[in-house]
């Protein structure tokens, strides 16, 4: 007969491994559900298999690489004695911090502009809700955000707010800009680099930039990567996402993600207020707002998958 302490043992560890999975392939969820989902199985591995928590941690952040709260959780959990607690201050502080953003992001939308973003963001979601309640009366332009569209569900989620938004196609988005007064952008992480976010955000940042359209990205400091770390290339996606069948000698390239540079932007709000690129660089250097990058255990090859977003919408 089996002993039950094994087959108990067994089955967390499968639930575990499970979980890592769902985080992995989860193309619907955003950054912060992601990380909530993220401190659970560490909370959970480090009850129930501690020995197994470096290389857990390891496999979290592999799931999703470019995602700077998860990466930051998963290093901070790996080194506290207490990984309870030390998760439970790290979402309540994630928490906080993303309500700072909206709060001093709403301050940027001006009665009666017109406001471009792209993609889904709770948290952009939240500062145009916010807006609205002040009172302001404006109108935002989504871009549909293929190939998943989370634009489509961006603008829905606005009109049922009773915000007037307007969906465009991704190519529109330089016809479209000189009715703007301000573009606003999430964030999935930060870096030296630049801003991780869904595929469509460096062209639409350039666009602005030469057309002097203001740029900002949401970004609280939780995503901002340790210089130590940098995410490995996305791969490929689903090739279905673009083309039904296969077409003879036709390759299908899919990406997510791209990495904006920061002199695109003409300011990153922080949980801190809106910060100058001078000044988030020195943050960046001095490595103020992030843990200590990982140890050999966090190091290898991993895959970039989906990480802020919204339940899919179909184009």
């Amino acid at each position: 007969m089996a002993n039950p302490k094994t087959v108990s043992s067994e089955v967390r560890a499968i639930a575990l491994r499970s979980g890592i999975d769902e985080i992995r392939n989860d193309r619907a969820s955003g950054a912060i559900k992601q990380t909530l989902r993220a401190a659970k199985l560490l909370v959970e591995c480090a009850e129930y298999a501690p020995a197994d928590l470096p290389e857990f941690a390891s496999a979290l952040i592999a799931a999703q690489p470019a995602t700077g709260p998860l990466y930051n959780l998963a290093t901070v959990a790996m080194r506290s004695p207490d990984v309870a607690a030390a998760c439970r201050e790290f979402v309540e502080s994630m928490e906080h911090n993303t309500a700072r953003v909206a709060e001093k992001a709403a301050a940027l939308v001006s009665d009666g502009s017109t406001v471009m973003t792209h993609s889904f963001s709770s948290t952009m979601l939240t500062v145009f809700r916010e807006a609205s309640w002040q009172g302001k009366r404006f109108a935002v332009i989504c871009p549909e955000s293929r190939p998943i569209c989370e634009g489509v569900a961006m603008a829905a989620s606005l009109g049922m707010a009773g915000i007037a938004a307007s969906v465009i196609a991704d190519a529109a988005i330089y016809r479209m800009l000189p009715e703007v007064q301000l573009v606003l952008v999430g964030a999935d992480a930060l870096s030296p680099r630049g801003i991780f976010n869904k595929t469509g955000t460096a062209l639409l940042a350039l666009a602005a930039r030469e057309l002097r359209v203001p740029v900002y990205a949401l970004c609280s400091s939780d995503k901002f990567l340790p210089p130590s770390y940098d995410p490995p290339p996305e791969t490929r996606k689903d090739p279905c996402e673009l083309l039904e069948r296969e077409l003879p000698h036709v390759t299908v390239v899919n990406y997510h993600f791209d990495v904006t540079p920061l002199d695109y932007f003409s300011g990153i709000v922080t949980e801190d207020g809106t910060l100058t690129l001078a000044q988030l660089r020195d943050r960046l250097l001095r490595g103020a707002e992030a843990p200590p990058g990982p140890g050999p255990a966090l190091a290898g090859p991993v895959e970039h998958q989906e990480q802020q977003r919204c339940e899919a919408v179909s184009c």
